[in-house]
């Protein structure tokens, strides 16, 4: 999270909200009738909250509900603190600016630093404050009239957090980079009293028995500070998060705190070197027995035990920057923008590791929250924000609307749209529903207003052919004294959308490249093709008893083509395949692949003549459309050349003549020009013939070829010698003709 906080000091605009409404597919985009259930196959989290919560059981409540309080004008409000007179100090940045808000909700600039950035505020009880800033690492004491005085200036140049002793007399700070504990008292100024192996300190707090307890981040450790003997802590817990941000006194009095998982930089971004030795953790062992690091959560909260353990609290993947805690409502968490419509949102943890929304707005990050009062139970909170800075006060009641937004709903194409259906365990009052609808993903001004509001729980929506539609509700808001409320269990959108053609994209005859013994699994009785593209496809058969693969195995495999194809359905309806074949002439199709749903297909071309064949593939989508209601798309290939006959050699000849043998023959093929000629030397080796016109290219070939023999330096082995001629046509079949020379 220093990533975070150094990206909100030097690019103050970079965070900037970005209003943007989550697409999701449909939870069936089949032609015919479409359905979005909430709860079913997806939850009220899509929402975007205003002043409505989620349950324990996942249903819309009324929860909290934020209303703008306090200084207006600051990009980032970095700390928000009661004053304990019912009012709250903010301090922000990029100014040094601290605003004071009274109980009245009056803002006022209660004084202006020459640090940029308020990290770390304390009100003491005299009405003026502690404030630690950065980047220069300014201590200051304010009074209760706003006047300031510099008390001091450490060299890590951020003061992230600080804690006062009980007597008021020492000011411990946590300061960073290089992690560190300064203390300050009246006659000795500043002090540095010990260093820690990691990047920042960012938190402070005053255990019960008087030590000092100390958070770090780059690496994330917990140490436990003796204040009589400071340069000797105790390390208490490395978590496997890089950061431990922040202590917190939660339920039963106990400590806790949050440890983030975050990019390792200070804040300016820099890299860290850490003269330590990690904890290491236990790997997990993949399948295929190398070591597996396990996951890391986003965040965890930890309880403090008796004798310096502790106890994994909370975990999740939740994006968070702080969490408070409080009797009213338990534990809670903000953090950065949502990516549910860029909303502010405060969160709802649930040990051990569930949440569910509590309170959203149209704000800015969540960098700060703190009880307004906390001898009330916690009943209201201050938020502290980010682009925009400003401060949000969450409670049970106020001004705005208690409603939920759901995503825009993504019928793939235009629809007709048909009913909304709601339950809910009612409360008084009457709840409110409206919808619009367009053919943007993002609703603008193409889109239908808003329509009249209904509150049957049953109704037919009256809205024009279009693609998206988005919903909204309205609670009536609980009565003073009263526990009765509404809880939204269940919604449903329905919708017909009319059946589109398949499309088959593409249709493909693979090219053979390559056939090799052996499979992916190394079975050494299995073949492989290789095709240009870059498919590689196995077979296999099962072998007669006794009978072994020899080095022809492979041409078992040469008759059978392969096809490939690609289709796709507007309705995203599935598709089946059927793969047909047609001799050149005919009128008859006949049936490869009756029904398939794969995209790939193949042919066995030896059970049928030589010749030139079509082939046709059609696309259904009839699974899904009952009776007449189906489609399909047809698309041809061809004219394939099927040729499984060999060339014949006529006319064989061998005979030696001086310095060697001439070879005198003739080929000829039927159906495929002929491509190539070898000659195999009793020795091996292996020679190309040329013909006589040079250029082996045609249905008919002449070969009349003197070749060196016994070549010089070769061992020729005993007479009588023996040659072997192959001729190969483009086809891939192949002649052989052998001849002795005594």
């Amino acid at each position: 999270m220093m990533k975070f906080f150094a990206d909100l000091i030097s690019a103050p605009r970079l965070l900037a909200p970005l209003v943007v409404m989550i697409v999701l597919p449909a939870s069936v985009l089949a032609a015919g009738q479409i359905f979005w259930d909430w709860p079913s196959g997806r939850q009220f989290t899509e929402m975007v909250l205003q002043g409505l919560a989620l349950d324990d059981r996942g249903s819309l409540v009324p929860g909290l509900q934020a209303t703008e309080v306090g200084p207006v004008g600051p990009e980032v409000c970095w700390r928000v603190v009661p004053d304990s007179r019912g009012g709250f100090f903010t301090g922000t940045g990029h100014g040094g600016e601290i605003f004071h808000t009274d109980k009245k909700g009056q803002t006022r600039v209660f004084t202006t630093l020459e640090g940029a950035e308020v990290f770390s505020l304390i009100a003491l009880s005299n009405g003026g404050l502690l404030a630690g800033c950065g980047p220069d690492g300014y201590l200051y004491r304010v009074n209760a009239e706003g006047e300031s005085t510099l008390l001091g200036q450490v060299t890590g140049g951020y003061i992230w957090g600080m804690a006062v002793s009980a007597n008021s007399e020492t000011i411990w700070l946590a300061v960073g980079s290089p992690a560190a504990i300064y203390s300050y008292t009246d006659g000795q100024g500043l002090q540095e009293r010990v260093t820690f192996p990691a990047e920042n300190t960012l938190d402070v707090m005053l255990d019960t028995d008087g030590s000092l307890l100390a958070a770090t981040q780059g690496p994330g450790l917990v140490y436990r500070v003796d204040v009589d003997l400071p340069a000797s802590p105790w390390l208490i817990c490395e978590t496997r998060q890089d950061e431990v941000r922040q202590f917190i006194r939660g339920n039963e009095d106990r400590v806790f705190f949050l440890a983030l998982d975050s990019d390792v930089g200070g804040p300016a971004g820099q890299d860290v070197k850490l003269n330590h030795m990690p904890t290491v953790s236990p790997s997990l062992i993949s399948i295929f027995g190398e070591p597996m690091e396990p996951e890391v959560d986003k965040a965890a909260l930890f309880r403090l035990e008796e004798g310096n353990q502790y106890s994994t609290w909370w975990t999740g993947n939740l994006d968070l920057m702080i969490v408070a805690w409080s009797e009213q409502w338990g534990w809670l968490g903000g953090g950065p923008l949502s990516a549910e419509g860029g909303q502010s949102v405060v969160h709802r943890l649930i040990p051990p590791a569930g949440h569910h929304p509590m309170a959203g707005w149209s704000g800015g990050d969540v960098l700060d929250l703190n009880l307004l009062d906390p001898k009330d139970g916690g009943r209201e909170l201050l938020v502290g924000q980010a682009h925009p800075g400003g401060v949000q006060r969450l409670g049970a009641q106020g001004d705005g609307a208690l409603q939920a937004l759901s995503p825009a709903l993504d019928a793939g194409r235009s629809v007709s749209w048909g009913r909304l259906s709601w339950t809910a365990t009612t409360g008084p009052g009457k709840t409110r529903w409206s919808v619009r609808g367009g053919n943007r993903s993002v609703p603008d001004e193409s889109w239908t207003p808003w329509s009249a509001s209904w509150t049957a729980n049953d109704h037919e929506l009256d809205l024009p052919a279009c693609r998206f539609l988005q919903w909204r509700v309205e609670l009536p808001r609980r009565k003073a004294g009263t526990q009765e409320h509404w809880a939204i269990t269940s919604v449903s959108v329905s919708a017909w959308q009319d059946n589109a053609q398949p499309v088959i994209r593409a249709f493909t005859v693979e090219n053979l490249s390559d056939i090799s013994h052996g499979g992916l699994l190394g079975s050494n009785d299995n073949i492989t093709q290789e095709f240009t593209s870059g498919l590689r496809v196995e077979f296999g058969r099962k072998s007669a008893a006794g009978r072994k693969a020899g080095p022809t195995r492979a041409a078992y495999t040469r008759p059978v083509r392969v096809m490939t194809w690609q289709g796709r359905d507007p309705n995203s309806d599935r598709l089946v395949y059927r793969l047909e074949y047609r001799r050149e002439g005919d009128r008859t199709w006949r049936t490869i692949l009756a029904e398939t749903g794969e995209q790939l297909g193949s042919w066995d071309t030896s059970d049928v003549p030589d010749g030139q064949y079509d082939l046709r593939l059609t696309a259904s989508d009839h699974l899904d459309n009952p009776g007449g209601l189906a489609l399909s798309s047809q698309k041809e290939s061809g004219p394939l050349m099927v040729d499984n006959t060999a060339p014949e050699i006529s006319g064989f000849r061998v005979r030696e003549v001086p310095g060697g043998l001439r070879l005198v023959f003739e080929v000829r093929d039927k159906s495929s020009k002929l491509g190539q000629a070898i000659l195999r030397l009793p020795d091996g080796q292996v020679q190309r013939l040329d013909p006589v016109d040079r250029i082996c290219d045609s249905l008919k070939e002449e070969f009349d070829t003197e070749v060196s023999w016994p070549v010089k330096g070769r061992d020729p082995g005993d007479a009588p010698w023996r040659l072997r001629v192959e001729v190969w046509d483009l086809s891939g079949n192949v002649a052989v003709a052998e001849g002795e020379v005594r």
